[in-house]
């Protein structure tokens, strides 16, 4: 009777020992087997690196973030710092995931040791910063378990560079290394397309004019030269932009793309150039240089290869206002990277503006046709006259901005004032030195910016009055962005400017759409306007927390993303609708 009882409490024991093995697999795993840890990256610039090393074991894997708008398994990583101190801003600079299919289902998910860089923004560089950071992410073999856990690193100005966080940063320096080459397209592509945009309108206006003249010659040589020359003053006016970049950037100034359109001294004497240049082209008056410089010009043959390679250089200051398509994410890279890399950028940058220029001086001579003089040249100059009266408009808009309607004014009629005397000249005084008189006049007209300080009216009070839909954007407060995302809000921040020629198109065609007001309009959502037609460090240091060195941008905060999603230079109905949902809004 013991032996079978024994016998019989062995196989009670066998038999639920391999029920055991045999439905294990099935009970949950109550901690998932990964490892997480914060890791130091040292200093770059006025910016402090770490990391989140994930160590991941076989046969495991992490969801990682997927882009917009795609079904995907499992849910994006969230990462947060709310607790944090002396923490301005973070940018993630996420790895990008491996794409597959799990049980038939798109996935992207993080494999093996991945580290996720950050870059932190302190208030102050000099102090320590506590790095408090919450973790929620998905990791899944044949179970999947929920990680939720915070980490804590303190970080002091003195710290090294973890040899972990140095050996990612040699793999994600090589992996741009690749991208660089497909940013050398999109420059390229950039360049090219700003030769389409209404800023440059009226150097193709001059450039049109100067060869509709050499018709009278038919030099088809001279007309490639002018090619070449308007191309090489685009390149070389690119690079100087480029120096210039850097020497401010060195500095520790503010700087971005574009940036020179807050300065109403170089908007004033645009203005006047553009101004003289219409009245010339409309028949108003001719400038003629100074008999002696006149002369020496045309004995050396440099007048027109003057004219030329200015003429590249006004088209490249009128340019920056137009932020074209891919323009915006060539100058994102290389703006946020080292000397040579900024100088790499803007050069194709510049080779893509001026190719046509070269294309044009490549074509055998037999293709290029110019035309015939006539009645005709009269009117199209007329026209090319308009063209660049609207265009001095434009820019009188935007110095409204700056300086008062009476400093406009006033500074208009001294000018106009002073090409009169070519006129006189021409017809009534052929003995007059108008340049004598004329130069100091137009100096006086450009100094007034200077010397008459009046109160410059603030954007968002005409912003208001051109458009009911728009009382929605509210002032730009990026320090309270974090606590309103904490309090379930969604804020959607547009940085624009009036100068800023893509940010018109987006407001027209997206953000000023009923059913895109309508959503931002919600009780939920916060509509910022960040206005970058005037010189605000507040708005240059939060696009530089973003690695954005140019307008428009676009992000939106919400308690899914705290973070931010970013959108893309041109808006869209959909894009805008996506983010919105993505961020956390209901509707």
């Amino acid at each position: 009777m013991k032996d079978s009882m024994k016998i019989f409490v062995k196989q009670l024991f066998g038999a639920l020992f391999c029920f055991f093995l045999l439905t294990s697999p099935t009970f949950p795993i109550s901690k998932a087997p990964i490892d997480l840890k914060l890791v130091s990256g040292g200093i770059k610039g006025q910016k402090v690196l770490a990391g989140l090393l994930m160590k991941v074991p076989s046969e495991w894997h992490v969801y990682g973030p997927h882009p917009t708008g795609e079904e995907v398994a499992g849910f994006e990583p969230s990462l947060t710092w709310e607790n944090s101190t002396n923490l301005k801003a973070v940018n993630i600079l996420w790895p990008p995931p491996k794409k597959t299919e799990i049980q038939e289902q798109l996935s992207y998910v993080y494999e093996g040791e991945t580290l996720i860089p950050f870059e932190l923004t302190p208030f102050n560089i000099e102090e320590p910063i506590t790095f408090n950071l919450k973790i929620s992410l998905l990791t899944c073999a044949s179970v999947c378990i929920p990680v939720d856990t915070t980490l804590t690193l303190t970080l002091h100005p003195n710290d090294k560079e973890d040899k972990v966080f140095k050996a990612v940063k040699a793999w994600k320096k090589s992996y741009e290394g690749i991208s660089l080459f497909s940013l050398i397209l999109i420059a390229l592509l950039g360049g090219f397309i700003l030769n389409f945009m209404p800023c440059v309108l009226p150097v193709l206006s001059l450039k049109v004019m100067s060869l509709v003249k050499q018709s009278k010659k038919a030099s088809t040589s001279h007309a490639k030269q002018s090619f070449v020359i308007t191309g090489m003053g685009i390149l070389v006016s690119f690079l100087l932009l480029a120096l210039l970049t850097v020497i401010l950037k060195k500095s520790g100034s503010a700087f971005g793309w574009g940036i020179h359109f807050q300065n109403p001294h170089f908007l004033l004497f645009v203005f006047l150039v553009l101004f003289a240049f219409s009245a010339s082209l409309l028949g108003i008056f001719e400038i003629d240089l100074p008999s002696g410089i006149g002369t020496w010009l045309i004995s050396h043959e440099g007048k027109g290869r003057v004219k030329d390679f200015l003429s590249g250089v006004f088209a490249t200051l009128l340019a920056t206002p137009c932020s074209a398509p891919f323009v915006g994410t060539a100058l994102s890279f290389a703006l946020a990277r080292q000397t040579e890399e900024i100088f790499f950028v803007f050069f194709f940058l510049g080779l893509g503006f001026a190719l046509p220029y070269f294309l044009l001086a490549s074509l055998p001579q037999r293709f290029i046709v110019l035309p015939k003089p006539g009645v005709w040249m009269i009117w199209v100059q007329r026209g090319l006259g308009s063209l660049l009266a609207l265009t001095a408009l434009w820019i009188g808009w935007i110095i409204s901005f700056h300086l008062s309607f009476w400093t406009l004014a006033l500074s208009t009629l001294v000018a106009l004032f002073a090409i009169s005397l070519f006129w006189v000249k021409h017809h009534k005084w052929p003995t007059l030195n108008a340049w004598l008189y004329a130069t100091p006049l137009f100096l006086l007209a450009w100094s007034f910016s200077w010397l008459l300080q009046t109160p410059r009216s603030e954007p968002v009070d005409k912003f208001s009055q051109a458009s009911p839909t728009l009382d929605i954007w509210q002032p730009f407060e990026p320090d309270a962005i974090p606590a309103l995302v904490s309090q379930g809000k969604i804020v959607f921040v547009d940085a624009t400017a009036e100068w800023c020629v893509t940010c018109a198109v987006n407001k027209s065609l997206v953000l000023n759409d009923p059913h895109i007001a309508s959503l931002l309009s919600k009780p939920d959502v916060i509509a910022m306007r960040a206005d970058w037609t005037k010189q605000d460090p507040k708005i240059t240091q939060f696009l530089q927390d973003y690695d954005r060195y140019g307008i428009p941008f676009n992000i939106v905060f919400g308690s899914n993303r705290p973070n931010g999603i970013p959108l893309p230079e041109v808006l869209s109905r959909s894009s805008v609708e996506n983010a919105l949902r993505e961020a956390g809004l209901n509707y």
